[in-house]
């Protein structure tokens, strides 16, 4: 994301910004990367990605290229 690993993006902005707003920040940034995914039915989570890590122990994982694949049909 922006040239940074996930995690790396995250940490750097936590240092000065509350664990919600990093999130919103991530939220966004990676639905302008990678557009709307619902309309393919990969919904996403309602919580960002630092808040259910915090919750569930898990963390939400994207493949690009899985993506890219499903955007061209070859995966449904």
């Amino acid at each position: 994301m922006l040239g940074k690993s996930t995690f790396g993006l995250s940490m750097w902005l936590l240092k000065w910004l509350p664990v919600q707003l990093v999130d919103r920040i991530l939220l966004i940034v990676s639905w302008l990367m990678l557009g709307d995914t619902e309309r393919f039915g990969l919904v996403r989570p309602r919580l960002g990605p630092l808040e259910l890590k915090k919750l569930c122990g898990k963390t939400p994982v994207l493949d690009v290229g899985a993506l890219a694949k499903i955007k061209r049909g070859d995966i449904k």
